[in-house]
């Protein structure tokens, strides 16, 4: 039993406790980075049909450039190679921590083997997403201060399609703390090895399916219910947590017997999530099999490193705090009502939106 006066073992749960609730802490700050998307830029380029006025030889695009209002000690800029010409250019507006500005282009014939650079990109630690949809081709690329320059393509090589949704997948899921939350409510309720590698395969294989099935359109849920839902999981496993945290006997819970169940069960529901982001991307028309293969491909990568992190940070302060089971279970509690904290919130603002 866990006396009072066993100092060492209370101080073993004021580590561990303050540990995670550090982590959560950073959890929800990033998450509002995220909102307001201080490190990503977003470029997207569309086909825009020319006016009478126009060539007839001339193609011409709609262009969205949407930069984060925090780099304005280096604005970012648009270079795009001679011939390119830059038309009615609105003035910028300020959305939630970004800049937006729509413009047009016209250009002779396409803007295949035309290039852009991303004046001043280097001196930030911004990463440009370029979403291009021509009447052939709809792909994305990610645009880097260690490359900021990009030639578009007729369509993009599958080595290019290749990396490019890797990376997407693996920035998403890092960047999506719903997931990685629901993910952590998982390691703290699994009991052994084998079932935490059951509940996370039974996760992958249900958000890989809808994740597939929503992006080729073959099942559509409104995003706003979806993400509330997301929301949902997470305090449901919280209170599972919470509830079952003093409870020294076998848990009989289906949640605690039978993890793949219920991470199985949810997962559908996170892949839905997912295929927003697959979708708002747009997929290569010639490679969309290998784009989303290996989006979920990133996902895993993604999901695979936080388990992983998470697991040797708990075990490296287990080492350190020596702590107790029991005090092990009081530390659970703990962290399963700020867990459940956080994903009410995220509830009700997603409520909200409906």
């Amino acid at each position: 039993m866990l006396l009072v006066g066993d100092k060492k073992t209370v101080k073993g749960i004021s580590r561990l406790g303050l540990f995670l609730f550090v982590c959560l802490l950073m959890t929800v700050n990033s998450h509002t980075v995220r909102a307001n998307k201080i490190q990503l830029a977003y470029l997207q380029i569309e086909t825009l049909p020319c006016s009478a006025k126009a060539d007839n030889s001339n193609s011409c695009y709609q262009g969205i450039w949407k930069q984060p209002a925090a780099a304005s000690n280096a604005p970012l800029s648009l270079q795009f190679s001679e011939g390119v010409k830059i038309s009615k250019k609105a003035l910028p507006t300020l959305l939630n921590g970004a800049n937006i500005q729509s413009f047009t282009l016209i250009t002779s014939q396409s803007l295949a083997d035309k290039s852009l650079t991303i004046i001043n990109l280097e001196k930030t630690d911004v990463e440009v997403m370029l979403n291009y949809k021509s009447i052939d081709n709809d792909y994305s690329v990610r645009i880097t201060p260690s490359n900021p320059s990009y030639t578009f393509v007729a369509s993009p090589s599958s080595w290019q399609t290749i990396q490019s949704y890797t990376f997407f997948g693996i920035e998403h899921i890092l960047e999506g703390y719903d997931h990685l939350l629901f993910v952590l409510c998982l390691l703290l309720i699994a009991s052994t090895v084998k079932k935490l590698l059951w509940a996370i395969t039974g996760f992958t294989l249900a958000h890989s399916i809808t994740l597939m099935l929503s992006t080729l359109n073959i099942v559509q849920l409104p995003i706003v219910v979806v993400e509330a839902v997301i929301a949902l999981s997470i305090v449901f496993l919280a209170t599972e947590i919470a509830k079952n945290s003093f409870n020294n006997s076998q848990k009989t819970s289906l949640t605690y017997r039978y993890p793949v169940v219920v991470s199985s069960s949810f997962g559908l529901l996170h892949g839905f999530g997912f295929a927003s982001v697959l979708l708002e991307l747009g997929l290569p028309k010639n490679d969309q099999f290998l784009a989303l293969a290996f989006f979920n491909v990133g996902v895993e990568i993604g999901q695979v490193l936080f388990i992983t992190c998470t697991l040797l940070l708990i075990l490296i302060v287990k080492k350190l705090t020596n702590i107790s089971i029991l005090a092990m279970d009081k530390v659970k509690k703990v962290n399963a009502y700020f867990i459940g904290s956080i994903a009410s919130m995220w509830l009700i603002e997603r409520v909200m939106q409906f």
